[in-house]
């Protein structure tokens, strides 16, 4: 049985290869550039790569082309917007990483939140000029039994949750439907973003980004979040209207916000973001930082190679719409 790998991130590629290495049964093709795929497509039934940004239009079409053998597709990342964008060849079951860094992203978030609140980039600036204190106190806030809204319950949501509730703040989720979840207080759907903005002193963002997320935080969305009230973006950058962010931060609209990604990457030098008071930004790095995600995501994908191997239900099972060619152009 033929099965392509295809892993850009190294630490990743390397804790899969040393966990599958020698499955039985099984002929990896291990590959660094996507232009070697089509080739090594033909007669293949599973492939285990990313779903992200490098799953690109010309990946889907090569796939949609090439890939008339491939039955499973394991994706090794923790958002999956080029799936969601380019599809999938029809009758691939597309299978999920398991939230492998979910807790380290969510570790980030609550650290970028915390941080905002508690006014550090000011003691770091304060330190810089050798200084001993200022006027940090209008910005300083203790979360305690506040409320924070956590948009997007999934995988990196709940960890998010889990962590707040360890802090006696009080979470409420908003997701698609407004299903209950057991770690939330209240539960929100999507059209009741904005009755939720309102209650809350903090608001998280861990959404995969859509066309339906794509500045799911945008001018009305942020005049409805009190004054008081920290924005915190661990999911994708396209999720906030960054121009609104920053006339609402410069404006005093919201107390501060924290992001871990943005709208492009890396964000450009002359981009206002930049100049936003009251923000801190980290460079897309809150999966990053342990050693643990790898070997989390390498039994993911050495439990799916076995299912898939022995003709068992796959775990983690993901739905993509299906490709009909995408363009290469």
């Amino acid at each position: 049985m033929r099965i392509v790998v295809w892993v850009p991130v190294p630490m990743y590629k390397k804790a899969i290869l040393d966990r599958i290495g020698g499955a039985s049964g099984v002929e990896l093709i291990v590959i660094d550039d996507p232009r070697e795929l089509g080739p090594v497509l033909d007669g293949a039934e599973g492939m285990i790569s990313g779903g992200a940004s490098k799953y690109t239009a010309e990946v889907a079409a090569t796939i949609q082309e090439r890939g008339t053998s491939l039955r499973w597709f394991q994706t090794v990342a923790a958002g999956n917007d080029g799936l969601a964008t380019h599809g999938i060849r029809a009758g691939v079951t597309v299978t999920g990483s398991g939230g492998h860094n979910a807790p380290v992203v969510a570790e980030h978030a609550v650290a970028l939140l915390l941080s905002i609140a508690h006014a550090v980039p000011d003691f770091v600036a304060y330190k810089g000029r050798h200084t001993w204190g200022g006027d940090f106190r209008q910005r300083y806030k203790s979360l305690y039994g506040q409320t924070a809204t956590v948009l997007g319950f999934g995988h990196i949501g709940v960890e998010i949750a889990k962590r707040l509730k360890g802090f006696q703040i009080r979470v409420l989720s908003v997701t698609r439907s407004g299903s209950s979840h057991e770690l939330a207080d209240e539960s929100f759907s999507t059209k009741q973003l904005h009755a939720a903005l309102a209650k809350s002193d903090a608001v998280m963002l861990a959404l995969p980004l859509t066309d339906e997320s794509r500045h799911i935080v945008n001018e009305s969305a942020l005049a409805a979040m009190r004054r008081s009230a920290y924005l915190v973006n661990v999911g994708r950058g396209g999720l906030i209207d960054q121009r609104a962010l920053a006339a609402s931060l410069s404006s005093g609209g919201i107390a501060g916000a924290a992001v871990d990604v943005t709208d492009p990457e890396p964000l450009p030098a002359d981009d206002p973001l930049w100049d936003a008071p009251n923000l801190i930004i980290s460079p897309h790095c809150g999966g990053g930082g342990s050693t643990l995600s790898p070997q989390r995501l390498a039994d993911t994908v050495e439990r799916n190679l076995q299912r898939f191997v022995a003709g068992k239900a796959l775990e983690n099972v993901l739905t993509f719409p299906t490709s009909s060619g995408a363009s290469r152009e």
